[in-house]
């Protein structure tokens, strides 16, 4: 009966181990020759935008440019190499939630999109991350009632009236830089 456990484990040790992903070498190396000098952030035609609530063409934009800033100031010279690179992100799933969503339903926020690398130059495509995932999770406190859920859930919120698009754009950003200095 040992027998058959141990060739089980190993059968399944030797079963994990071939899932191992590798990076191409290649796209490393494309990578680590680029510096991001410029950024453009567009949303897909069919891009989900939920969470902004009545004022959704006023918030969308702001957003964006919350966005857009975040990523400038966290990735331009990132990953440092001498060719001058372009990012392009397109947007394909933009939901920021509000305060009250996020303090009364514990709404979560999100953001998928598709992120290219270009030769600011010649507009060659360098590399491409087909999705790039970034997000907010709402429910802090939860486990120990409801009542203290919203009150931190509020305290969580408090801020900037953009703090809620400013927290997604780091996670999102965050990620972004993690694909572009991958090793």
């Amino acid at each position: 009966m040992r027998i058959v456990r141990f060739l089980t484990l190993l059968l399944l040790a030797a079963t994990l181990a071939s899932c191992v992903t590798t990076t191409d070498p290649r796209l490393i190396a494309a990578l680590q020759r680029t510096s991001v000098r410029e950024i453009r952030v567009e949303l897909a035609p069919d891009v989900k935008t939920f969470g902004f609530g009545d004022k959704a063409d006023q918030q969308v934009p702001e957003a964006v440019r919350t966005l857009q800033a975040t990523m400038a100031k966290e990735l331009i010279g990132v990953p440092g190499g001498p060719t001058r690179g372009r990012l392009v992100v397109t947007l394909h799933v933009f939901d920021v939630t509000t305060k009250q969503a996020r303090i009364i339903g514990g709404h979560d926020s999100m953001i998928d999109g598709t992120v290219r690398l270009e030769n600011a130059e010649t507009g060659q495509l360098i590399a491409k991350a087909q999705n790039i995932h970034g997000e907010d999770l709402s429910m802090r406190g939860s486990g120990y009632g409801v009542i203290v859920a919203v009150a931190i859930n509020a305290a969580t919120t408090s801020g900037a009236p953009d703090i809620m698009a400013q927290r997604l754009s780091k996670s999102f950003t965050r990620n972004v830089k993690t694909w572009l200095t991958q090793k």
